[in-house]
């Protein structure tokens, strides 16, 4: 990475930072607080520089047997968004039910389930686009 210092850091490199992160504090050569500190500095890394910093004072790791090398990010940043908006949707759904069950006498159908339409094909779109991102020569 050190040779475009300036290029924009991607999903997958901020990742791999924090991976990275991740192995120097199983190796203990980072303590949790630091690594709270400098994880969050890697998610808002902009460029490829700034990731660099945050790891250049750690010992090189050496790849352990079995383990792939790193791989994009494996769902699209829509999808991300949709299933966030998704889940949000679901859970004021089922808080929205849970107070009206409890202000009614008893308690009522759960309509919430009407979600699980959506959800799923969400799932799908997810499921079909992680296996794209994945597949060997892409």
């Amino acid at each position: 990475m050190d040779e475009q210092p300036e290029v924009r850091a991607s999903d997958g490199d901020r990742e791999f930072a924090a991976r990275r992160l991740r192995l120097a504090v199983e190796d203990g050569s980072l303590d949790f607080t630091e690594f709270d500190d400098r994880v969050g500095l890697a998610f808002q890394a902009v460029t490829r520089r700034e990731l660099d910093h945050l790891t250049a004072d750690l010992p090189p790791t050496a790849p352990q047997a079995g383990t792939p090398a790193p791989l994009p990010a494996a769902v699209p940043r829509w999808l991300k968004a949709g299933w966030a908006v998704w889940g949000a949707a679901a859970a004021i759904g089922v808080v929205s039910w849970v107070v009206a069950s409890i202000q009614a006498a008893c308690p009522l159908e759960f309509w919430p389930k009407d979600m699980l339409g959506p959800g799923l094909v969400l799932l799908v779109v997810t499921v079909v686009a992680a296996r794209r991102r994945q597949a060997p020569g892409r």
